[in-house]
């Protein structure tokens, strides 16, 4: 398969190089949504040096390789076709991770065991889109989530087709378990930003847990 290279621009020196696939599922490319959480941890308003970090749905893993150049501990995760991507877009960086970084297959829904105990941060860059993975992936944030741990959720919001509608169920299905709570458009990163792309901080409901 045809591979592309996509450059995303740091802060703090050379860009990250990041494969992608001109074939394949969603997962292939760098969605904008990607681009925009990436660009927002780089902000600093999420200190994540030494912090453990696991990526869900992470596809070529540029959010989760963000993270690991600034300085967390992250494991980047998603389907079995999307490891040999993940790795590459890995190795390709390895010079610039100050933490640390390794890919892992985590399917939604499925058990979280080896990915415990629960991670300082969870990010999702464009997760919600198929009707049938919203309880698997709500199982799953259930499953790996402990009282401290933040969820950043970055999305496109879609106005085609079932989009808003699956949107919609999400987020209510969510606030059944999560705190939810908006990261206006002035915190984001000033030139990767946009007014349909969002940024919500999730949190567990502090009752969900035994005292």
């Amino acid at each position: 398969m045809a591979g592309f290279v996509r450059e995303l621009e740091r802060r703090g020196g050379p860009a990250l190089r990041l494969e992608q696939r001109a074939a394949g599922g969603v997962g292939c490319v760098v969605w904008d949504a990607a681009l925009v959480l990436a660009k927002f941890l780089e902000t600093g308003a999420c200190p994540l040096a030494r912090r453990h970090v696991l990526e869900l749905g992470a596809g070529t893993g540029a959010v989760g390789i963000m993270a690991a150049t600034l300085g967390a501990n992250v494991t980047v995760t998603d389907l079995e076709e999307l490891q040999e991507l993940l790795m590459v877009n890995i190795e390709n960086n390895k010079h610039l991770v100050t933490g640390a970084v390794r890919a892992k297959v985590l399917k939604w829904g499925e058990d979280v065991t080896e990915f415990q105990p629960p991670p300082d941060y969870i990010l999702m860059a464009d997760c919600i889109y198929y009707e049938e993975s919203l309880e698997p992936l709500l199982k799953t944030l259930k499953d790996l989530t402990g009282p401290d741990t933040c969820v950043l959720c970055c999305y496109e919001q879609r106005t085609m087709g079932k989009n808003p509608e699956i949107e919609r169920k999400y987020f209510e299905l969510l606030q059944a378990d999560f705190e939810l709570e908006k990261i206006p458009l002035d915190k984001h990163d000033e030139e990767y930003r946009s007014e349909d792309i969002h940024i919500v901080n999730i949190h567990r409901k502090q009752t969900n847990f035994p005292s």
